[in-house]
């Protein structure tokens, strides 16, 4: 691919790029970041790249990646407000317990796989609908319906103590 061709399909699609990592990322921040990691990569295989139709597919599947390893760097966990899971209780005990909960439930999202940490994010923080989800990592409605139900049972026995 000849510079110039690259970086007319890059203007292009950096907008695609923005939107697509913040489905994944959620912030306008991160996304920028995964954008332009995108780019970045797609410059550095810029020769391997024949023309504008497989750079297009080439950085959905290259930005999907960089937002996912930004998610697993950032060990992204599903928020927990931990001052709200232990406010009101007096009882030392009891903190210590809920302490202990939240530590688990933490420890029980980071072994999570990195996509279904991306998912249960999508989900249960940012509210996507099931549908929005299946688009947004290539999947039917119904696989995603099922990978967040393995992720809850995971965590759920987690909690429980009960290892898979």
């Amino acid at each position: 691919m000849e510079i110039q061709e690259f970086i007319t399909e890059a203007e292009h699609l950096r907008s695609h790029l923005l939107s697509q990592a913040k489905h994944y990322l959620g912030d306008a921040d991160s996304a920028e970041d995964a954008a332009q990691e995108t780019l970045v990569r797609l410059w550095l295989a810029k020769d391997r790249i024949p023309d504008a139709t497989k750079m297009r597919n080439m950085a959905s599947v290259v930005c999907k990646n960089v937002s996912l390893n930004i998610l697993r760097d950032a060990k992204s966990c599903v928020a927990i407000d931990r001052a709200e899971s232990i406010a009101g209780t007096g009882n030392p005990e009891k903190q210590l317990v809920e302490q202990e909960n939240l530590q688990n439930l933490q420890q029980g999202i980071r072994s999570l796989s990195d996509k279904q940490r991306a998912i249960i994010r999508m989900r249960n923080v940012e509210n996507l609908s099931y549908a929005d989800i299946a688009k947004i990592i290539g999947a039917t409605e119904s696989s995603v319906r099922g990978m967040i139900s393995k992720a809850r049972m995971q965590l759920l026995n987690q909690m429980k103590g009960v290892k898979l």
